[in-house]
């Protein structure tokens, strides 16, 4: 039995992995995606430029790949035996990202720079529609269990529970705390729950 071929280079560093994701996400929370340069990165992440430039071809990758870590470690997907708990969970987590974590900060800028450049827009979307689309397994498992009815708009539920959490973020000002997304929760699962 031979050993596995070894790979030219040195292996990936998840250290150097985490701290230029962390920088990313830091930097462009404070700057935007304008603000954002290679160097600022490698520097705050106590990196060389090439280990980003290995990694990342772009600003742009680089950005969403910081969003992607950060939100995946800090609201992962849920699956807990219902309907009503997944929902609970994933819309506490959201509330939890955007109040206790960078992503907060970087919300304002991760719009506003969608709005201005094309290809942030369409890493945006692909972005924001994968961590949709754990909501909405949710809700069908629902639909598959027989807790919501078979008729239940996966979609509108969808933006039912993000929708009111980004607003009140985003927009209102109001109150953003684990309360608030359990009501949204419970608002969103009466008109569909499945007749007992």
């Amino acid at each position: 039995m031979s050993a596995p071929a070894r790979t030219p280079g040195r292996p990936r560093s998840e250290l150097a992995d985490r701290a230029i994701l962390d920088a990313a996400m830091e930097v462009f929370a404070r700057v935007g995606l304008d603000g954002v340069t290679i160097e600022g990165v490698a520097a705050r992440a106590g990196v060389g430029k090439a280990t980003i430039y290995r990694r990342y071809p772009c600003k742009v990758d680089l950005v969403i790949a910081a969003a992607r870590a950060l939100t995946e470690a800090e609201a992962p997907k849920s699956d807990t035996g219902t309907v009503a708990g997944d929902l609970h969970a994933i819309a506490r987590n959201l509330v939890r990202l955007l109040t206790e974590t960078v992503a907060g900060q970087a919300m304002p800028q991760m719009i506003a720079d969608a709005v201005l450049n094309d290809e942030m827009r369409d890493a945006n979307r692909r972005f924001f529609a994968s961590r949709r689309a754990g909501t909405a397994e949710a809700v069908v498992r629902g639909v598959e269990r027989g807790e919501l009815r078979a008729d239940t708009d996966v979609d509108l539920v969808v933006d039912l529970i993000s929708g009111p959490i980004f607003y009140r973020h985003l927009v209102s000002g109001g109150r953003l705390d684990g309360a608030f997304a359990d009501r949204i929760v419970a608002s969103v699962l009466m008109p569909w729950r499945a007749a007992s």
